[in-house]
């Protein structure tokens, strides 16, 4: 059986990748998870900033499972394995959710905290990408750019899916990716 707490939490990060963090209110939280008004401060006593922060903490732990698992094998895997998470994501969303952790990154505003949570795991990720990529071949410094270019490309890409209500974009820039990081010499 699963908490009211982890429901909160998963509900909350559902929304966030919805309606980012200033479109996510209690209200909405508490509808999508089923729970009474008086949980959010049983659960999270520093109200909803805990609980954004929680949700943006779930949301980018997910994504880093399918990143580093992916990257241990290859860069390219990491890319076929992002691309399949986030084809998901769009999909049975009918593209109605994207990043959470780009929502949360965008506000700093809002609740900075989230955002810097949201800036640690990019830094993570770009830098398990560039060791990835270091494996194959790749210079410290190229390592570095294309990591950052393969997260950029997917939160693009989940952008243009949403607005235009297709995986078109995300199969573009999957195919692309997975050139690019198939080592310095196979362009």
């Amino acid at each position: 059986m699963t908490s009211q707490r982890v429901k909160m939490v998963a509900a909350a990060a559902d929304v966030i990748a919805r309606k980012g963090v200033a479109g996510t209110s209690i209200g909405d939280v508490l509808t999508e998870a089923d729970a009474p008004r008086g949980s959010v401060y049983h659960h999270f006593p520093g109200g909803r900033t805990e609980l954004i922060e929680a949700a943006v903490e779930r949301a980018a732990s997910r994504v880093d499972d399918v990143l580093v698992d992916g990257a241990r094998e290859s860069p390219a895997d990491a890319v076929a394995d992002l691309a399949a998470m986030w084809r998901r994501v769009l999909t049975d969303s009918d593209f109605a959710s994207g990043s959470t952790t780009a929502a949360a990154g965008a506000a700093h505003g809002d609740a900075p905290e989230s955002a810097v949570i949201a800036a640690q795991y990019y830094r993570r990720w770009e830098q398990v990408l560039a060791v990835s990529l270091r494996t194959r071949g790749f210079t410290a410094d190229d390592a570095h750019a294309v990591a950052v270019t393969v997260l950029a490309a997917f939160e693009g890409a989940v952008i243009l899916c949403r607005a235009e209500r297709s995986v078109d974009p995300l199969d573009l820039v999957a195919d692309q990716l997975t050139r690019m990081v198939g080592g310095p010499d196979s362009g």
